[in-house]
């Protein structure tokens, strides 16, 4: 299986009955399927406003979310925003495995830095590597297609 072409491909994932909050914003876009947190954002830094909502999302989601996957095409959030989302929950709390989906190799590196202070939780996956990232997240490739359909379709346009 591998992965959806790019974004505006799935936009009728948005409306499945297990998507809940979605929101696309000018650099990133969020939602709830089923227990899982996606997140999408493009080669812009998130913007704080949008930032705040996915801080919201993570308080919504700390009891009952099972995964998080991350469609990144940029750099993603700076130090205080990663620290924003941290104080979302509480101390001590297990992040969910975590796929992050991305080309960029500055992406990855900050992904493996997070694992030195985290229980390797997160991974980063080649965009195309359905199989290896739904092993991560505990889903069949079938869930993981509908996330990522769904990611695609939060993905906002390049500036």
């Amino acid at each position: 299986m591998t992965a959806s072409p790019g974004p505006g491909d799935s936009v009728a994932a948005l409306r499945a009955p297990d998507v809940q909050g979605a929101f696309k914003g000018r650099t990133m876009g969020t939602a709830i399927v089923g227990t899982v947190l996606v997140v999408a954002h493009n080669s812009l830094p998130p913007a704080q406003d949008e930032w705040v909502h996915y801080c919201a999302l993570i308080a919504a989601f700390r009891d009952t979310g099972t995964a998080q996957f991350v469609l990144a095409e940029g750099p993603g959030p700076n130090a205080s925003q990663r620290q924003q989302a941290l104080n979302k929950v509480p101390k001590g709390f297990v992040i969910p495995p975590t796929a992050v989906f991305t080309h960029s190799a500055l992406v990855r590196g900050v992904v493996t830095l997070f694992n030195w202070f985290t229980p390797r939780a997160m991974r980063a996956f080649p965009p195309g590597d359905v199989a290896a990232a739904a092993v991560h997240l505990k889903m069949t490739e079938a869930q993981f297609q509908h996330v990522l359909d769904v990611a695609y379709a939060l993905l906002p346009p390049e500036p």
